[in-house]
């Protein structure tokens, strides 16, 4: 039996008494990548954010139901906020890298999360730009100001930080509608690579780009979600186009 690593239960996401989701019930695979679809302002991103309680600070906004993420009810109020975004890390669809180093920029979170001596941080750093096949356009100018990457490997430079605490789930709002698109393959060919070891979710606009990647299908549309295999696409689900 395949295990989950998140379970969601008639979930309602609201601002301010309005709803955005007003019904989500869904299971997300262990160690499988689940693209979530749907028409722009229909909530996807509000979605994936909840799952790592990013949104708790936005004005108004609102949980009701049940939110299991890795065996815990991420509202319980015993659970430890900071762990859980260890556990469940998020890139985002700008790439986001610090005014730091190229190596500060892979390091950042260990601070908060390893030893805080600095043991290991190198080691951690290096394996975290392999992963993301980063390493070799780097490894000569690691000190460099991390801006001086081009906007591709920025976007893999935010996911090798995110990847060095090693978080169970990784998140991705539309990681690649930003980039090139060789650039764009790159980041897809460094997502399946990734999934025996994590579990990812991906927001994504690209109905190309979902049939390649992803396994699982979550569409958001009328302020409803439904999931569905993703192979083939069903024929229902409409995108924004490119």
């Amino acid at each position: 039996m395949t295990e989950n690593a998140i379970q969601l239960e008639q979930v309602r996401l609201s601002y301010s008494g309005k709803a955005v989701i007003e019904t989500a019930s869904c299971r997300i695979r262990k160690n499988a990548v689940t693209a979530v679809v749907g028409p722009s302002g229909s909530g996807k991103s509000t979605l994936l954010r909840t799952l790592c309680r990013m949104n708790d600070r936005l004005p108004g906004f609102q949980v009701e139901g049940s939110v299991i993420v890795l065996g815990r009810d991420i509202h319980d109020p015993t659970l430890n906020v900071y762990e859980l975004r260890k556990r469940v890390g998020m890139v985002f669809q700008k790439p986001c890298v610090f005014p730091k180093s190229i190596v500060e920029n892979v390091t950042f979170g260990l601070k908060f999360h390893a030893s805080p001596n600095g043991k290991g941080f190198s080691e951690r750093a290096e394996q975290s730009l392999r992963d993301v096949f980063l390493w070799d356009e780097v490894k000569d100018r690691l000190d460099d100001p991390a801006n001086t990457l081009s906007q591709g490997q920025q976007q893999r430079l935010a996911m090798a930080r995110t990847l060095a605490v090693d978080p169970e789930i990784l998140l991705m709002d539309e990681p690649t509608s930003a980039l090139d698109p060789k650039s764009s393959r790159a980041i897809e060919d460094l997502i399946l690579s990734l999934k025996d070891r994590h579990t990812l979710v991906l927001v994504t606009h690209n109905v190309d780009q979902a049939e390649r990647v992803a396994e699982d299908l979550i569409c958001v549309d009328e302020k409803t979600i439904c999931h569905k295999p993703c192979h083939p696409l069903p024929a229902s689900v409409t995108l924004d186009p490119l």
